[in-house]
């Protein structure tokens, strides 16, 4: 007779050695947390004390980024993909035994054809009283989609739960909730705000849902708030609360900020150009107390030249993230650096998809020193001439300078088939970064190449 196969069973013996096995169930957990989702699984065929020990993680990070790598190098492959990813984290749900959790994260081409599924792991990670949670459904990882296609955050089915049972723990769910990050996701800001208290952190990026966002009142806990491409916003209201920090990027909107005495971090991009609709004029009530400023400016060269800085008395870090398009000097940012006058950290951010490079001589901008200034960060950098004479400004001009760090890694095509070119491109500036600026820098500041 032919013997039946038995199925391998994970191991029981003892071994010696095995230290972190006499380790109590509550610190293996504590461990298999800090591993990703995947690796925590694996341990489960370890022995059966560890076969269910992961189901009891306190953070959940769904991450499938070579997949979304895969994708964005071949968009057909989006359609078999998708339930792939949706039965792994149904499957994660249903195996999870942990009381509580600390965190979810969803990232994942997803839309509202998938608002079933997405729906059953919002109310997954509410019942558990998560603290953080992220839903990044970006197309392709990383491109906004058409607000009609994007799925809907179930706040009404959270308001009509008629189970009191039902209700109650969704309740005290939505209490726990300190951090929301929703990516192509329609929301209501209103409902989120009255329903979790605790909410300290919120971005929502792509909403087609938002048209007037209000802020207010010294009740809300609110520290950071992120607006990012919602394209029917009209206005945004925030007044009487104690704020941090504030990130808008998008159309021209009406902006109304007043009564934040805490807000001492900005980032903005208004319009076509990045500083359209008199955005320091809505930003007067708060300039004198900001540390960090970000600008979003696409077009430079179109309104820099005339454009009047206001002056930012305690401003110590300045990032500008600047349209690259051409080979146009950048020179004129220095007017703007000269209004910080305890400026400590500058950081250019050039965006561009193909940089363009101009044989012309080298400028150079009025003379000017900054007594504070000890770090400047070059991102993007391709060393083209604009990238030169920037840097070399500061090389001459910031007394107190430490440290230039030259990055030029593009910062748009991080999901691309040109990939491989951009690797090329990207090694190409790292030898000419180190051949205009190895000799030029003065001896006691650092070089930083990444």
């Amino acid at each position: 007779m032919r013997k039946r196969v038995r199925l391998t069973e994970p191991k029981d013996e003892f071994d010696p050695e095995d230290y972190i096995s006499l380790l109590p169930d509550d610190i293996l957990v504590s461990i298999l947390s800090r591993l990703t989702l995947k690796e925590a699984a694996v341990t489960s065929n370890l022995s059966r004390r560890w076969r269910y020990l992961w189901t009891n993680v306190t953070g959940l990070d769904f991450d499938a980024n070579e997949t979304l790598d895969s994708i964005a190098a071949n968009p057909k492959l989006r359609s078999s993909e998708r339930p792939k990813y949706i039965n792994w984290v149904n499957r994660v749900v249903r195996q999870h035994k942990g009381p509580t959790l600390n965190s979810v994260r969803i990232c994942f081409d997803l839309d509202k054809t998938s608002k079933c599924a997405i729906d059953n792991w919002v109310k997954f990670a509410v019942a558990k009283r998560a603290q953080r949670l992220e839903l990044d459904l970006l197309e392709n990882g990383e491109i906004l989609r058409q607000p009609m296609r994007n799925y809907t955050f179930p706040y009404k089915h959270f308001s009509q739960c008629k189970s009191s049972r039902t209700q109650s723990s969704i309740s005290i769910g939505l209490k726990c909730l300190k951090s929301l990050s929703l990516k192509c996701v329609n929301v209501n800001v209103g409902f989120v705000l009255s329903s979790c208290p605790a909410l300290q952190y919120l971005s929502i990026h792509g909403s087609g849902d938002l048209t007037n966002v209000k802020v207010s009142g010294s009740s809300l806990v609110l520290k950071y708030l992120e607006i990012v491409f919602c394209l029917g916003i009209d206005t945004i209201e925030i007044t009487n609360v104690n704020l941090v920090s504030f990130s808008y990027l998008g159309p021209t909107i009406k902006l109304i900020i007043s009564d934040v005495p805490m807000l001492d971090e900005i980032s903005i991009g208004e319009g076509y150009s990045g500083l359209e609709n008199n955005v320091f004029g809505q930003l007067s009530c708060c300039l004198n107390q900001l540390e960090v400023l970000t600008l979003d400016i696409y077009r430079p060269e179109e309104n820099i030249k005339v454009f009047a800085f206001p002056e930012f008395p305690n401003l110590k870090q300045l990032i500008l993230k600047v349209g690259a398009w051409d080979d146009d000097s950048l020179l004129e940012f220095t007017s703007l650096i000269k209004a910080c006058p305890i400026l400590n950290r500058f950081v250019l951010q050039l965006i561009w998809m193909s940089p363009t490079k101009r044989r012309r001589k080298i400028k150079q901008a009025a003379k000017c020193r900054h007594e504070t200034l000890k770090l400047v960060e070059l991102v993007g950098y391709f060393g083209r001439t604009s990238d030169v004479e920037l840097a070399m400004y500061f090389i001459e001009n910031a007394v107190a300078l430490q440290k230039i760090i030259v990055d030029p890694r593009n910062q748009i095509l991080e999901r691309s088939p040109l990939r491989i070119e951009q690797i090329r491109k990207e090694e190409f500036a790292r030898k000419r970064a180190k051949h205009q600026l190895g000799s030029k820098k003065p001896p006691g500041v650092q070089l930083i190449i990444l």
